[in-house]
């Protein structure tokens, strides 16, 4: 249109043709200029509600962690629910690595939970499920030397969810 004027020369440049902004010879262009202001707004941030945990046993499933921090939480003068879970498992045999996400409602539930950082991971039998019919599935020979019964202490692990630029360790924002 005639009456178009382009906004990095503002139809100023010598030997003037009228053209668009995507076609100015004046124009500049800064590939990933916004990534510094979105990282500096807090754009992909997790939620404060979020944990990661670490140290879970192998044999867990969603119903034993949901059940410990439950139990474990809700200690407190505040009553907070788990919303969401996620158990990181294995592709192949389906079992747990031994982490999970862990979403509360609200962020006294995930200061709470970060409160039990260290503690020991304890199984909370299911309400209305025998110990009987809960048995695990093991080798008859295998591990003859271990005591029967005797199990390894684990240690949970709990801390925030952090942004991927702060857990991967990169100062800058975006790709090269």
């Amino acid at each position: 249109p005639p009456d178009y004027v382009c906004m990095a020369c503002q139809n100023k440049s010598p030997n003037f043709t009228p053209h668009w902004i995507y076609d100015c010879p004046l124009k500049q262009t800064k590939k990933g200029c916004n990534n510094v202001a979105k990282r500096l707004r807090g754009l992909h941030d997790p939620p404060s509600r979020k944990v990661f945990v670490s140290g879970l046993p192998f044999e867990c499933n969603d119903g034993d962690v949901k059940r410990f921090f439950e139990d474990g939480v809700s200690g407190g003068e505040v009553s907070t629910e788990l919303v969401h879970l996620k158990l990181l498992k294995f592709e192949d045999s389906q079992r747990c690595k031994g982490q999970a996400f862990l979403t509360f409602d609200s962020d006294e539930g995930a200061q709470m939970a970060l409160r039990m950082n260290g503690c020991v991971w304890k199984d909370i039998e299911e309400p209305g499920v025998s110990k009987s019919k809960k048995q695990k599935k093991g080798k008859k020979d295998g591990g003859a030397d271990k005591v029967e019964g005797e199990k390894r202490e684990l240690r949970l692990k709990i801390t925030k969810v952090l942004n991927r630029f702060v857990t991967k360790g990169k100062k800058g924002g975006g790709r090269k």
